[in-house]
């Protein structure tokens, strides 16, 4: 089996057509054609648009470009310059580009010429890949860029976003408000149970393949009290199903960690809510035998026995 990747420099202005037939102007770059034996499996085109005309990409989620499709950094891009987007043709169109010629020297000028009203030109007809823009060119004319990528980077068989992406996602669709931290792999966000409110990290280790929740206690452990929080604990882990409580002797820090490993898979949206619907219980259901044991109201065994029974 025999994969080749062929380009055609367009170099030159394309008319696209938004879902409301409106016209939106792309300064063509490149199209790229894939084939595999002499088959061809993907097309892709990479353009520029201004900033201001990215502006309505993004309202109008031209592209495919859904909030729950963009990748970390999505939500917070912004750019003052041109931006360059690669796309993928939707996979029943690649007929049409086939029947341009087996020659990119045959599809590139035929691609570039199509007028209004080809499926080709269609915005939705292409599935964006990547966004960025060029913050920095050295001398020898290589660039720097920043922005993000898309859940449709990864081809259409085996479709996943990077474990940050899968969480901020989850954490959208629960209403929650999330921002980024010091560390890229972490996120956090506040959340509210019946018997408190607390943050939750996320912490995302690519290399790793490891992603793990953290709830952590709102308040630290006074020093007097480490020894009794620390049985306090051991008496909780002690046959909890999933995760467990964990303290820093140094500070009291306390916080209840839930944990996957996805080597030789991928995090899914419904991995990660396995993960991240026990932690955000288990933190809510002991946070009463914490603080009471915390403010020396309860003996460790009592503050236990107040929630298990």
């Amino acid at each position: 089996m025999q994969t080749t990747t062929s380009h055609y420099e367009i170099d030159g202005p394309l008319w696209l057509a938004a879902p409301d037939g409106s016209p939106l102007e792309v300064h063509g770059l490149d199209l790229a054609l894939e084939r595999t034996d002499g088959a061809l499996f993907e097309v892709r085109l990479t353009f520029v648009v201004p900033a201001a005309e990215y502006e309505r990409v993004d309202r109008e989620e031209l592209f495919h470009l859904e909030p729950l499709m963009r990748g970390p950094g999505g939500e917070s891009f912004e750019p003052d310059g041109d931006v360059q987007i690669e796309a993928r043709l939707e996979d029943s169109l690649l007929p049409g580009i086939a029947a341009m010629g087996d020659d990119i020297l045959q599809t590139g000028p035929s691609f570039a010429a199509l007028t209004s009203g080809s499926p080709l030109l269609a915005t939705e007809s292409w599935y964006a890949l990547s966004v960025t823009q060029e913050v920095l060119r050295d001398a020898e004319g290589g660039s720097l860029r920043e922005g993000y990528s898309t859940l449709h980077a990864a081809g259409t068989d085996e479709l996943h976003l990077p474990m940050l992406a899968i969480a901020a996602g989850a954490f959208e669709e629960r209403d929650m408000d999330w921002q980024n931290t010091s560390d890229d792999e972490v996120i956090r966000a506040d959340v509210a149970g019946e018997n408190g409110a607390w943050a939750v990290f996320v912490v995302a280790r690519e290399k790793d393949s490891r992603c793990t929740v953290y709830s952590q206690a709102p308040w630290e452990t006074p020093e007097v009290q480490r020894n009794a929080m620390s049985e306090l604990l051991t008496r909780i882990n002690f046959g909890l199903p999933l995760g467990n409580f964990e303290m820093d002797y140094a500070d009291g820090e306390i916080r209840f960690k839930t944990s996957i490993d996805v080597s030789g898979a991928h995090l899914s949206g419904e991995l990660f809510d396995d993960l991240y619907e026990p932690n955000i219980a288990t933190m809510d259901v002991y946070l009463p035998a914490l603080e009471a044991v915390r403010d020396a109201r309860m003996t460790p065994q009592a503050a236990v026995e107040m929630i298990e029974g």
